[in-house]
């Protein structure tokens, strides 16, 4: 077998050992892993860390965080800066960095932002047969106003050709996270969307899930469990 048909069989595994390897394997690390600012709180602090044995160049970049249709959307924002938006460390090093909201409108409600940090490769590779992979950190980030109400989340199932869509709404005014997400039929037929973090509900705005497969007996009704921000969640979901 060939050096080329070698490399292409590894490069699969590659990618998911690295997709699927813990943060703390990787040389640069971000903490914390969620950034929360009640008003009247402006900025928060980042901390980047280079664990390997070779400099790291990072960017980053603010993104400002909605919901369309049910699925997340990410748009280039100035409400929201990051300083300074490249970083270089180098082995050992620890860098703060500064999340600052410089839009002078109050905040109504809660506003989310994605910080993306990339670690940028190497101008100058080290050997032509060198497989390198860079890391990318997508940090969830709201400012609140203070009195903000707590997320209010309605659901729905709705059968959709041969699967379905599960749709939570939330007409609170913060976000609800949102894991562990499965439904149970009116027969006790159970069906899982996912064993970690299913997503993020944003304040005001809607997610929702599409499924291959239906749920049996949902005609009988189902119902929602799940875990979020504020503990265990047990809900009907409307059946459409």
């Amino acid at each position: 077998m060939t050096n080329t048909r070698i490399l292409r069989w590894l490069l699969p595994l590659l990618y998911f050992i690295v997709a699927t390897m813990p943060a703390s394997a990787a040389s640069l690390q971000v903490r914390p892993v969620l950034v929360d600012v009640t008003a009247p709180g402006a900025s928060s602090i980042l901390t980047l860390s280079n664990t390997g044995a070779e400099t790291v160049n990072a960017q980053v970049r603010v993104f400002k965080w909605t919901q369309k249709n049910g699925k997340d959307r990410l748009t280039p924002t100035r409400d929201v800066v990051a300083s300074p938006p490249f970083v270089k460390m180098k082995p050992g090093r620890t860098y703060n960095l500064r999340i600052i909201r410089v839009s002078k409108k109050p905040v109504n409600g809660e506003e989310a932002y994605r910080l993306l940090v990339d670690q940028l490769p190497d101008v100058k590779p080290k050997g032509k047969t060198t497989v390198k992979f860079n890391i990318r950190y997508s940090i969830p980030v709201f400012f609140s106003q203070a009195n903000a109400s707590r997320p209010s989340l309605s659901w729905t199932y709705a059968n959709s050709g041969k699967g379905f869509v599960l749709t939570a709404r939330n007409s609170g005014g913060r976000r609800m996270r949102i894991a562990n997400l499965r439904l149970k039929s009116g027969t006790g037929h159970s069906w899982t969307i996912s064993k970690g973090l299913a997503g993020y509900a944003l304040a005001g705005s809607t997610i929702k899930w599409r499924q291959k497969r239906r749920l049996k007996g949902a005609n009988k009704g189902v119902r929602v469990f799940a875990k979020g921000d504020y503990g265990p969640i047990s809900a009907k979901a409307q059946v459409r």
